[in-house]
Parts: C-alpha cells; sequence; structure tokens
C-alpha cells in the first residue's frame, strides 16, 4: 500500500510517499480501506518535533505513519472487534493509538471508531473526530445558559467546529483570529471579530463565560483578567510556558477569583463522534474544509497547517 513516511523530525520535505506492507489488525481492531484524512496541528507538531513531540518521543517519531483522523471502510475484523461488519463506512481518530492515516489502509481499535451515517461524505467525516470532539469537549465545561464566548484560534478546524456549536447554545461568541479569516468567522454566525495582531484581547476590558483558546500563550493571571465571575479558560493548544502557566497556577487563581482555569484533557470518543455525524445529517453542522489534497500531496497539505493559512479543516483524499 502507499503510505506518508515520517522517519525523522524535519519540515514537510522530509516526508516520503513509499511502498508499505498492509498492516493486519490485532484483537479488538479493524483494518480500514482509508477513503479520506484530516490533517490536525498534532500532526504538524509530531513532523517537525515541536518540544512536547520530542520530550514524548526524543529519538524521532514512534509511528512512522502519521495521521489520526480517518474514514473509510472496514475491510478485515479483528479478534473479538464486535459491533462492527465488513464493509461498515466508519470514522475515528487514532492518536491514542498507532495513528498511520496518512495511508491506503490503517488499523484502528474500535474504541476510536463510530459508524458514518448515510448522507454524510468521506471528505466531511475525516474531518470531524479531533478538531469537533475538542471543540464539544470545551463547550460542556461551561453550564452557563447562553454564555459569552471567546474562541482564539477562530478560523482553525477546533475553531470553526466551536462557532457553530456555540451558536447552537445561544452564546454571543467573540472569534479571535487574523483578518484574512474575519469574513468567514462572521458567516458561521461569531457576533465580533478581533484581529490577534493588533489587539490583545485579554487587555482590552472585555470579560467572558467562557475562553477557548487553541493557540495559547499568555500566562494564567492574564487569562484571569478576562473571565467573568465563575467563568472558565479552556486551553487546548499553546506554547509549553503559557500550558505550564495554567496547569501550575490556573487552580491557584481560579480559587481566589472564583474562575475556573486548565488544559482540557481531550478524550477520543466515539458517542462524541456520532454526535458529530449526527449533527452535521440534521444540517446544525457544517465541517468548513480549506482545501482537499491527493495523498501524494501530503506534504503540502501540512505545509499549510503549518504556515496557519487554513480556514477549516485540510482534508487527504486517499481513495473513493
Amino acid at each position: 500500500m502507499r503510505a506518508v513516511v515520517s522517519e525523522r523530525y524535519g519540515p514537510p520535505h522530509t516526508l516520503r510517499l513509499c511502498d508499505v506492507p498492509v498492516p493486519k489488525p490485532g484483537p479488538g481492531e479493524v483494518l480500514v480501506r482509508v477513503c479520506a484524512a484530516s490533517v490536525n496541528s498534532w500532526d504538524w507538531d509530531r513532523l517537525i518535533g515541536k518540544p512536547l513531540a520530542r520530550i514524548a518521543e526524543p529519538f524521532g517519531p514512534s509511528h512512522r505513519i502519521a495521521g489520526a483522523d480517518i474514514a473509510g471502510v472496514v475491510e478485515v475484523l479483528g479478534e473479538g472487534a464486535e459491533g462492527f461488519a465488513v464493509g461498515d463506512r466508519v470514522f475515528g481518530d487514532l492518536s491514542n493509538g498507532k495513528w498511520g492515516g496518512f495511508a491506503e489502509y490503517a488499523c484502528a481499535p474500535i474504541s476510536t471508531l463510530a459508524h458514518i451515517p448515510d448522507g454524510l461524505s468521506f471528505i466531511d467525516a475525516a474531518a470531524l473526530p479531533q478538531a469537533g470532539a475538542l471543540a464539544l469537549q470545551s463547550l460542556r465545561k461551561s453550564s452557563v445558559p447562553k454564555p459569552s464566548i471567546l474562541v482564539n484560534g477562530a478560523g482553525g478546524g477546533v475553531g470553526t467546529f466551536a462557532i457553530q456549536m456555540a451558536k447552537q447554545l445561544g452564546a454571543a461568541v467573540t472569534a479571535v483570529d487574523c483578518p484574512g479569516k474575519r469574513d468567514r468567522v462572521l458567516a458561521l454566525g461569531a457576533n465580533a471579530f478581533i484581529d490577534y495582531r493588533t489587539i490583545d484581547f485579554t487587555a482590552a476590558g472585555d470579560q467572558y463565560d467562557l475562553v477557548i483558546d487553541v493557540v495559547a500563550h499568555r500566562s494564567a493571571s492574564a487569562y484571569a483578567r478576562v473571565l467573568r465571575e465563575g467563568g472558565v479558560l479552556v486551553v487546548i493548544g499553546g506554547t509549553i510556558r503559557s500550558l505550564l502557566s495554567v496547569a501550575c497556577f490556573g487552580s491557584v487563581i481560579g480559587k481566589t477569583q472564583r474562575k475556573r482555569l486548565g488544559v482540557l484533557f481531550y478524550e477520543v470518543s466515539p458517542a462524541d463522534f456520532s454526535q458529530l455525524a449526527g449533527q452535521c445529517v440534521e444540517g446544525r453542522l457544517t465541517p468548513v474544509i480549506d482545501s482537499v489534497f491527493p495523498l501524494e500531496r501530503a506534504a503540502e497539505a501540512l505545509q499549510r497547517i503549518g504556515g496557519g493559512e487554513a480556514t477549516g479543516k485540510i482534508v487527504i483524499s486517499v481513495s473513493d
């Protein structure tokens, strides 16, 4: 089978399109013929070896084939792979297992997969799992009715899902990103837009019930300033300095000011994937597809997400 292989940390041009053996599913796994795979910021981090990736895997990527979000068709059942059948259309997130999504076939634990409902394409299904679930799990952290929500990194995969879901809750949404993404996020329902290059939202004087930061680079004390009493900060990604500040000092600051600050511990959840897919079929949620690349141009897809150019999700089309 064809697969996009990474042997060492480095820029996208270090990736190689290779012929490798088709993997065999182990107990509790299925072999999926991958039809589409989407690109996430974690794929970029693992490719170039951002600090957290190098700490976890100091000698290079432990899995040669990257890619977590997949959508495809079950080809082979491993022992004990109950709940699935050959021919089922499935999608899921392989990031807590073997990865391997940027290939024509991938082995997936059944605990990472959900069925694709009729009416949802492989491209849209591949765009859902990681970004959609991160947005969904972040929004669950606040129970305020009709909350005021700020999303930093609003034009990316997580952000474009979060805006749509927040509007379903009746929220007033402020989107923070670069000017090139302004029109798109406003079209999704954002009520206000902040250009991060000219305005620091933590110093602007406004406060929110929930702040979701996909690209955090501020201190816990700075975030506390923009939270209302009882407000919640959810950090999904960002610099090590910011992540450590929130993780180490967020709870202390939060207790003294009656606010909650924390880093999201993401859960690969087929139940969440199914919920997202159902909302898509119902017309309540639309994956924003920035671009679609063939497998042989996976390096370009990764370069695009690494450059911060994408609005929404980048998808790799692998097979029909």
